[in-house]
């Protein structure tokens, strides 16, 4: 179902404060400030994760089972809550997972955001309340991060302009680039321009809901920060999420605007950042989880946190064995070290490079980097109330991660069994390998190829020395031919006249030679 949009009149409530009604948000935290994105963790919030059979309860007395040593422990942990001055306490999560019990396996129910009043530092709050009693699992500050910014085909007049998905060579922001250094979408999409039943949440500081090339995408949404009610998505002021969201699903081949990688998937808009994108694990913890148990089938996080988090990495983990596939942006540092969530091995961590091919300088690298794709000077929808709603240029691992999120929904458009991590090794697998051979820290695995990733995910093959159909040329498809060919099967013809033979050995080595076009 479409969801109901709001006009900008409604800006003023929303500047004002908004009015509560039954579905209002209560705020797991106070709002975020710059000085907690200089330091890294909320100045007043943390999590604290007890021990199964206890919880705090919302006048902050703790509660555990009827026994002797139970009670006196809980009297402990509500002693050490008053000492640091605990002045409020909700569950991370204000709703029931569906998947109860690998919540409960993963800790997710038992962990709770304490807010402070200020009369002490959160985290040496933490680390001594985490001391004070066994009961007490972890007890860690609100982490807190900012967006990742700076940083033949369809017949939308902005296609052209669109680089990263059919490169010419043409020239961006003055710099001509080198043709097809782009992840060949025009030939994904014949075979497949994406499903309307792979929903694609964008987990960001809202949505445009008046963006022509967007409105008639979006479902209905979640808001986690407190600020408005549950389901006000609509970001009239930071634009990153609208730019985010174009670039992964667009409205597209409707001679309007530009072009989405995955024209026909759904956007769900997961408001969990503040109008500066500001975000804290909690924010986007119960975001993601919301969209998990809505129907999301990719999430696309174009945030980085300096730290993690027991519940940020849980959060992770209900995603992707709940069958989510998340992408999340490695940073624009410039230098080595993932930012969380992309660190998690769950995800799938993103770089950026430009219309040459080469490593953005922005583009944070390190180990944990899966994949890399176009994300300098990325055109997308624009909407920043200070006019009507339009496109804009964009640089960042922010513009690469939304592109290889819509990819994803292709894959699973094509293959909607795949799992989240069968998802991830194809996209590794069919990319094309720049920088060092092979694994390196700048590229990961390589550039995106969204028309390998896609084909693959199909079952078809479109190298032919890709014997053992994993979307690329290498080693390990001598072994699959010499199978092959043992079993007298068609992968080993590889000269292509219908038999299976000796010859076919000389005309692999060529084909192998040859490589992916």
């Amino acid at each position: 179902m479409l969801r109901t949009h709001g006009g900008k009149l409604a800006i003023s409530v929303y500047l004002f404060g908004c009015i509560g009604t039954a579905t209002a948000q209560i705020a797991s935290h106070s709002d975020i400030e710059a000085a907690d994105i200089d330091r890294g963790v909320h100045h007043s919030a943390m999590v604290v994760q007890l021990a199964d059979g206890f919880s705090i309860q919302e006048n902050l007395e703790v509660v555990g089972s009827s026994t002797l040593e139970d009670g006196l422990q809980a009297d402990i942990v509500a002693l050490a809550l008053e000492t640091i001055g605990a002045a409020g306490v909700r569950p991370v999560l204000p709703f029931q997972p569906a998947n109860l019990e690998l919540a409960d396996s993963l800790g997710l129910t038992s962990m709770f955001v304490v807010t402070l009043d200020g009369s002490t530092d959160v985290e040496a709050a933490s680390a001594w309340l985490a001391s004070q009693s066994q009961v007490v699992v972890a007890a860690d500050p609100v982490v807190v991060g900012d967006q990742t910014r700076d940083g033949n085909g369809p017949n939308d007049p902005g296609f052209p302009s669109q680089y990263s998905l059919h490169n010419l060579g043409q020239r961006i922001d003055g710099s001509a680039g080198i043709a097809d250094s782009d992840v060949d979408a025009v030939e994904a999409w014949e075979l497949t321009p994406g499903a309307a039943q792979i929903v694609i949440a964008v987990l960001d500081a809202g949505v445009s809901n008046e963006h022509p090339d967007l409105f008639h995408k979006l479902l209905d949404g979640y808001n986690s920060t407190g600020a408005g009610n549950t389901h006000d998505t609509h970001d009239p002021f930071n634009s990153h999420g609208t730019h985010v969201a174009g670039i992964a699903a667009a409205q597209s081949n409707n001679r309007e605007g530009m072009t989405g990688m995955s024209w026909a998937s759904p956007i769900m808009p997961i408001k969990m950042a503040n109008i500066l994108g500001f975000t804290s694990d909690v924010w986007m913890s119960e975001g993601l989880i919301w969209a998990v148990d809505n129907g999301a089938n990719v999430a696309v996080i174009s945030f980085g946190l300096d730290s993690g988090s027991d519940l940020m990495h849980a959060a992770m983990r209900y995603a992707c064995e709940s069958g989510v596939v998340v992408c999340a942006s490695t940073g624009n540092s410039g230098v080595e070290g993932v930012k969380y969530p992309a660190k998690y091995p769950e995800t799938i961590a993103v770089g950026a490079t430009d219309n040459r091919d080469k490593i953005a300088s922005f583009s944070t690298f390190g180990a944990e980097v899966s994949v890399v794709a176009p994300g300098v000077d990325i055109v997308s929808t624009w909407d920043d109330f200070l006019r009507a709603p339009t496109y804009e240029y964009q640089s960042g691992t922010s513009a690469a991660c939304p592109l290889v999120g819509g990819v994803a929904a292709l894959m699973l458009s094509a293959n909607p069994n795949l799992t989240p991590v069968q998802v991830a090794t194809i996209l590794k697998n069919s990319s094309e390998d720049f920088g060092e051979p092979g694994f390196d820290i700048h590229y990961g695995h390589g550039r995106v190829n969204a028309h390998r990733a896609v084909a693959t995910a199909m079952g078809v093959r479109l190298c032919i020395a890709d014997v053992n159909l994993n979307g690329s040329v290498e080693f390990s498809d001598f072994s699959a031919w010499i199978t092959a060919y043992t079993a007298g099967q068609s992968p080993a013809d590889q000269n292509e006249n219908g038999e299976v033979e000796p010859t076919d050995f000389t005309a692999f080595i060529t084909n192998y030679n040859a490589g992916c076009p």
